[in-house]
């Protein structure tokens, strides 16, 4: 018997009827009309394969052997239902476990701390786990069950997939402080192309995203050095003449405090970031808490005072 056939309500019914062993006296009971009691157990009999209640005298009804074994069972089961539907929300200091989380470098550091002094505030028995990045394969790790939630750029579809978009950012070059190509408040095309740039790639490409876009206008810049993380770009970044151009949420780390940033002096597609869960925790209030804290901190990571700066 498949559990998606079966209508509770009809089996509220049931449970009266048995108990009553009278079609009158259970309407009278649910609020029924004697009609609708007389269908519900029509229906139960089908549902059942079985008469439940029969023909006894003088004038009564009897349950049957079927009816007599289903209803201890069903009046528990009940029980139990009702205690699930009426539960309110569980206590947040009461909750216990881990829930696994992956996201890139950026995302990862700047969120961890935030994310986890509010846990220890809110639910201290949650653990966040982080689980390592590996490029392309967040959205698989998730279907199977690996992680609980992901913080990716790529916006994942399917029936068992939940996804929300978190913030969008838009591209600036990221350079020290002292950099020669920080003395203006703009930097112009040939200036940002004059120096060498990093690329952040964990597969380690070459071409970023300003390539097909410098291409558009027939022009190119130099790539003189690809990092696996953009943690490991900005320390780069920090004590050489390298330029990068990158979304503008790697500048709310604090890797990036010895570092500022300029409008980039061509057009790109910002950046946007997502937060996808599977369809299995859509219950679990640990999985939905930790989402919560994400969409509550995920702002810190828009860039917004550089933007300000920049006047974009």
């Amino acid at each position: 018997m498949k559990l998606r056939g079966i209508d509770l309500n009809l089996l509220v019914i049931v449970d009266a009827l048995l108990d009553e062993a009278h079609v009158g006296r259970a309407a009278e009971r649910l609020g029924l009309s004697q009609p609708a009691a007389s269908n519900a157990l029509a229906r139960a009999r089908a549902l059942f394969g079985d008469p439940l209640l029969v023909r006894a005298s003088p004038g009564g009804l009897r349950r049957t052997a079927r009816a007599d074994a289903m209803r201890e069972p069903l009046r528990a089961a009940l029980a139990e239902l009702s205690v699930i539907v009426s539960a309110g929300p569980p206590d947040l200091a009461d909750l216990r476990g881990a829930v696994r989380l992956v996201a890139s470098d950026v995302p990862a550091v700047t969120l961890g701390a935030a994310l986890t002094a509010e846990l220890a505030k809110r639910a201290p028995g949650i653990d966040l786990i982080f689980h390592p990045w590996h490029v392309g394969n967040e959205i698989e790790r998730l279907e199977r069950g690996e992680v609980d939630l992901v913080v990716t750029v790529a916006s994942a579809s399917g029936a068992s997939l939940r996804t929300e978009p978190l913030a969008t950012y838009p591209y600036v070059v990221v350079m020290r402080r002292d950099h020669p190509a920080a003395a203006g408040e703009t930097l112009d095309l040939d200036r940002w192309l004059a120096f060498p740039h990093v690329v952040v790639s964990g597969r380690g490409d070459r071409q970023g995203s300003v390539e097909p876009a410098l291409a558009r206008i027939g022009r190119q810049r130099r790539v003189a050095a690809v990092a696996p993380t953009f943690l490991h770009a900005l320390e780069l970044l920090c004590d050489t003449d390298l330029l990068g151009a990158f979304p503008s949420g790697v500048m709310a780390c604090t890797a990036a405090a010895q570092l500022t940033s300029r409008a980039v002096p061509i057009s790109l597609e910002p950046v946007s970031l997502h937060l996808v869960r599977h369809s299995r925790t859509d219950m679990d209030p640990a999985v939905t808490l930790v989402a919560e804290l994400v969409r509550a901190v995920a702002p810190r990571l828009d860039g917004q005072e550089f933007n300000d700066a920049m006047g974009s």
